[in-house]
């Protein structure tokens, strides 16, 4: 073997002792993210629009970073279901009570996917033009919920530049379902800046890769 042939063996060993255990540490982290399913529940729809600043709505950008933020952990090998996939509420056709029963139903549903972890999606207003920012709330009193919140907020902080902490609440739907739940206020659309950003399908798909990361950090811990 001449000098130039070895020199190339050595730097393919060299280059195989390192590529090999990425793509193991690669295969373990795939099939480990495997195991967990998660449901994404983009909130309001149909006639429900959520709150508004003239004709932004909340519940078209809710299920725009829910399409976004499904595409982005089916990527990371996670089985994901949808609460909804359009413009729709989850009400009964002659419902007398729209949003009493969008809830049960959307309740039903979840409990229905027996899934690991809820995903619910909103998006925040407030009197004040000057707040925004993303913001976590987790189930009150469940520290799985609160790790798991913490695990995102700090993800979106890291794209909005923000400092926010994660809030603990009461929500029916932390209340009523049975898996391990976050809800995520993607922004303040009362703010001129947010609501730019809310509306961007840019944005939207950063939000969600910001989103799945925090589930990724929570599992991975």
């Amino acid at each position: 073997m001449n000098k130039m042939s070895f020199i190339l063996f050595e730097f393919i060993t060299l280059l195989s002792l390192i590529i090999v255990p990425f793509h193991i540490k690669q295969s373990e982290r795939v099939n480990s993210l495997m195991q967990y399913s998660i449901v994404i529940d983009p909130g309001h729809g149909g006639k429900d629009n959520g709150c508004n600043y003239g004709d932004v709505v909340e519940d078209e950008i809710n299920l725009n970073i829910g399409k976004y933020l499904f595409e982005e952990l089916i990527n990371n090998n996670f089985i994901v279901y949808l609460t909804r996939d359009d413009d729709y509420d989850l009400a009964y056709n002659n419902s007398e009570n729209r949003k009493n029963d969008d809830l049960k139903n959307r309740v039903s549903i979840i409990n229905g996917f027996n899934a690991d972890i809820l995903i619910s999606l909103h998006v925040n207003y407030y009197q004040s033009e000057e707040v925004k920012g993303p913001m976590v709330y987790y189930r009150y009193n469940d520290e799985k919920s609160k790790e798991l919140a913490t695990c995102i907020q700090d993800n979106l902080n890291e794209l909005s530049g923000l400092k926010k902490k994660v809030h603990s609440d009461d929500f029916y739907l932390f209340r009523k379902t049975l898996c391990l739940a976050c809800l995520v206020e993607c922004g303040f659309i009362s703010n001129k800046e947010e609501r730019n950003k809310l509306t961007s399908d840019i944005y939207q798909k950063m939000m969600s890769k910001q989103i799945a990361n925090g589930i990724i950090d929570y599992l991975s811990n």
